[in-house]
């Protein structure tokens, strides 16, 4: 948090002319990717365990991690509808 307070108060507490010459640092790139627990490859997109929080590349229905089984739910199974008959006189 101090480091925080001095810069701003670097930049912003100097006059525009002054502004003009400051050096300011480099933003610095951060990799915000994930590594996935069973083969330490980096991801954007994978499973997470909700009881241990463990990323996963590839879905399995036991965490290896905390061994926690996980119910898979189907989507539910929809009857197909009975056509009405037309009735010809």
């Amino acid at each position: 948090m101090a480091s925080l307070l001095q810069y701003l108060l670097w930049v912003f507490l100097s006059d525009q002319d002054q502004r003009a010459q400051l050096i300011l640092p480099p933003p610095i790139h951060v990799d915000y990717r994930a590594a996935c627990f069973c083969h330490r490859n980096l991801i954007e997109i994978g499973y997470v365990c909700s009881v241990c929080l463990s990323i996963f590349c590839n879905f399995s229905p036991i965490c290896t991690t905390c061994e926690t089984a996980f119910k898979i739910s189907l989507p539910p199974v929809l009857k197909a509808k009975k056509k009405k008959l037309k009735v010809t006189a």
